[in-house]
């Protein structure tokens, strides 16, 4: 029972929210009447210039621009001071569990954010905690700050389907091997940073983060008109990316791990060139991802906040918070197309569940790897994914969502270092035999 939904607590609520600089910047220009339903209970919330004027009791008479109902229980996992999985974010939970929400969609995407942030401070109010310090990463957690990181940046230039395009990446490690590190949608190589500072992964392999064309770095190229057409992300032009930076960093059968799209990519690769690879990692991978190619993704009313803020709420509410920002500034900063335009891969152009069988891994092996808070590549369909490639592996990582390069970095290195580790004694028994 929803016992502690008094009076006093949506007073805190209104007070919490107008005194909270996030919300109020999220919900600049906004005015909405919300009907929240929380299983029996209807209630009004007015906003009014981004300010929370009134919380009272719904009647059916009242005219809402935005209706957020689901049944007590799951009311009170979404805003339990832990959430489980699914339950961290609103909307996973709309995906996931119970909650309709019922509105203008450009509306509802446009103030996601302030959303979101209204709910976290719900839960705050509901469980009487302060919210999470900013910067809680520990010595420990953050590991050394020299002045200078170990990886440099650098271009190459790249031809993929006739046109040149120059690609930013960054190196470190003196490793026998090279490690390719793809990110995810709409992101760049940054994801990758810590993962790049780590002094055992460097001691193994030649880690190189890059920027897919488009993203990051890698700007546009000079000699196509490109803005006069759609970006769109296809598997024959995504998968021509890390031959043509392997080939051109003369690396032979170097190990692949991406993230997302990343994940996906690491499937195909496996599945149409796998003489090219020693290994695949998947992480957050699928054999099939419909439904994430659309308009609220690229549209004039929407933003890139929503993005971002959307890219919040995959993460684990466990990883630490100023990396589960950094992982959503860095999707703020993508080009507007580009995110939607990856999507068409992630959600139309990748599709192995006919096809994934018939990967060898005893020429290229296959690892996936999902993190347990993923709401998008959940640790169902990575399992699924693995279960349909004859010899691969799966595993969820505990405590991790959909960036567990970039939302927790140390968990993840925990995670995948054994997973390099067997990867590298396969081929160096290969080799020896």
């Amino acid at each position: 029972m929803l016992d502690w939904v008094t009076d006093r607590y949506w007073s805190n609520v209104l007070e919490a929210a107008n005194a909270d600089a996030e919300f109020r910047h999220h919900a600049r220009f906004w005015n909405a009447t919300i009907r929240l339903g929380l299983g029996n209970r209807k209630l009004k919330l007015r906003i009014e210039n981004g300010a929370v004027v009134g919380i009272a009791p719904w009647f059916g008479a009242i005219a809402t621009d935005l209706s957020i109902g689901a049944a007590e229980d799951d009311w009170q996992a979404l805003l339990a001071a832990e959430p489980r999985p699914f339950y961290q974010d609103l909307y996973a939970a709309a995906i996931h569990h119970g909650f309709d929400i019922v509105g203008d969609t450009d509306d509802y995407c446009a103030y996601y954010p302030a959303l979101r942030r209204l709910i976290d401070l719900m839960r705050t109010v509901r469980n009487q905690a302060a919210a999470p310090p900013l910067g809680n990463r520990s010595a420990a957690e953050a590991g050394p700050t020299p002045t200078f990181d170990a990886a440099v940046g650098r271009y190459v230039r790249l031809t993929i389907g006739g046109v040149r395009h120059r690609v930013y990446y960054e190196q470190a490690g003196t490793g026998d091997v090279g490690l390719l590190l793809q990110h995810t949608a709409g992101a760049d190589g940054r994801q990758w940073r810590h993962v790049l500072e780590d002094a055992r992964l460097q001691s193994k392999f030649r880690l190189i983060a890059y920027d897919l064309p488009y993203h990051g770095k890698s700007v546009p190229p000079e000699n196509e008109t490109w803005w006069r057409d759609e970006y769109r992300l296809d598997k024959d032009f995504l998968m021509a990316v890390p031959l043509a930076l392997a080939e051109a960093l003369g690396f032979a059968r170097p190990v692949y791990m991406g993230s997302s799209i990343g994940g996906h990519l690491a499937v195909d690769l496996a599945l149409h060139h796998p003489q090219s690879f020693r290994a695949v990692v998947g992480l957050e991978a699928s054999a099939h991802t419909p439904g994430g190619f659309v308009d609220e993704f690229h549209h004039p009313r929407i933003g890139n906040d929503f993005k971002a803020h959307l890219m919040y709420g995959m993460m684990a509410p466990t990883s630490p918070e100023a990396l589960r920002r950094e992982t959503a500034w860095v999707y703020s900063q993508g080009a507007p197309a580009v995110f939607k335009g990856d999507l068409y891969y992630y959600s139309v152009d990748h599709d192995v569940r006919n096809t994934a069988a018939s990967i060898d891994t005893s020429i290229c092996s296959v690892d996936i790897l999902n993190g347990e808070y993923d709401w998008s590549g959940t640790p169902s369909a990575g399992a699924e994914l693995a279960a349909m490639i004859p010899g691969a592996r799966y595993q969820t990582m505990r405590g991790l969502g959909h960036f567990p390069m970039s939302e927790h970095p140390r968990k993840f290195l925990a995670e995948i270092r054994p997973v390099l580790d067997r990867i590298l004694a396969a081929s160096a028994l290969a080799t020896s035999t």
